[in-house]
């Protein structure tokens, strides 16, 4: 027979979704929550637990300005139920199971589980979903902890592929497009007409179309690596081209930076990412990148190759001159 656990608790009702507000103690939630999917082999959107973040938030319980005012968001199982108050009341009561990894920790798992290294016990404020899906779970995860500094952007990024969420994604392209323009170290540094108009080599637009593809989650090359190593292998990789093709490079006597020689440098990127074998620093692309050198990128011979057709000939013609793909070990950048 199923034990549960009832609480006072208030219903909301949010544009994205029905969620219960209620108080319980630290030792009850920690009872029945979990976060470790290879501990208790269910899935769920977290980032793993770090017993030295646990510790910390330990010391601070057991310290005199001890307060944790900051909610722990759970998805309850199904069983969960929600009685609505009384026509005079305003609170109802929210009912669940008191069942070990019964209750999916979606935020502020450290909070609730640096309880376990003392021996304190607080009531905390908890916000409970009840049996949501995880693309649910990881949008709610990722809404929370976007402009969060202390949040690895690779958690976030890793689980965009659950929730394909073009905002999101959007957002990471205009940020790396952002970077390039405004980096000194870029070869893109003020050349990006970031609203598509003035000064610049070539638009923002340009930049997003072909960048989305690298950074897609299904199936993109840069889509395992957080931000920071995006931007890393993106600026050295450029940074290449432009000392292989110093002449090309920023003329309008050529195609390499305009919108046509973009396409071509991001179409040819997935071979040339492989070539690398995760040394992505400048040198070991300009070793594999070379071998293009002798390709011509002048606006008499490639002015009008501006479709898709004809672009997809030039990155196949590119393809054809880089040498096979080999391999190696650490990610250099």
């Amino acid at each position: 027979m199923i034990s549960y656990i009832e609480l006072p608790a208030w219903e909301m009702n949010h544009p994205a979704g029905k969620f219960y507000v209620f108080i319980c103690d630290s030792d009850t939630l920690r009872r029945i929550a979990y976060v470790s999917i290879e501990e208790i082999k269910l899935k769920g959107a977290q980032r793993p637990l770090n017993e030295r973040r646990c510790k910390e938030v330990a010391k601070f319980i057991n310290s005199a300005d001890a307060i944790i005012a900051n909610n722990i968001i759970l998805n309850l199982p199904e069983e969960a139920e929600y009685t609505s108050p009384q026509e005079d009341g305003l609170i109802g009561k929210l009912k669940f199971p008191d069942r070990e990894n019964s209750a999916w920790v979606v935020d502020g798992q450290h909070r609730l589980f640096g309880f376990n290294y003392t021996e304190k016990k607080l009531d905390l404020l908890c916000s409970g979903f009840i049996n949501i899906d995880i693309q649910s779970q990881a949008k709610i995860f990722i809404t929370i902890n976007n402009e969060q500094k202390g949040i690895n952007p690779s958690v976030i990024y890793d689980l965009l592929p659950l929730i394909k969420d073009a905002d999101f994604k959007e957002k990471r392209i205009h940020s790396l497009v952002k970077q390039l323009n405004q980096d000194p170290e870029s070869p893109w540094y003020n050349e990006i007409k970031m609203l598509g108009i003035g000064k610049g080599l070539v638009s923002q637009a340009a930049f997003a179309r072909n960048i989305e593809v690298l950074i897609d989650p299904n199936g993109g090359v840069l889509s395992p690596y957080n931000e920071n190593l995006q931007y890393g292998i993106l600026v050295n990789y450029f940074n290449a081209f432009k000392a292989v093709f110093s002449e090309e490079w920023g003329s309008t006597k050529y195609v390499l930076t305009k919108a046509v020689g973009l396409s071509a440098m991001c179409g040819i990127f997935p071979k040339v990412h492989s070539l690398c074998s995760k040394d992505f620093t400048v040198e070991n692309i300009i070793k594999q990148i070379i071998h293009l050198k002798r390709f011509d990128f002048s606006s008499a011979n490639l002015g009008k190759s501006t479709n898709k057709v004809a672009i997809q000939k030039i990155t196949a013609d590119l393809n054809k001159m880089l040498p096979e793909i080999s391999d190696t070990s650490d990610i250099k950048i």
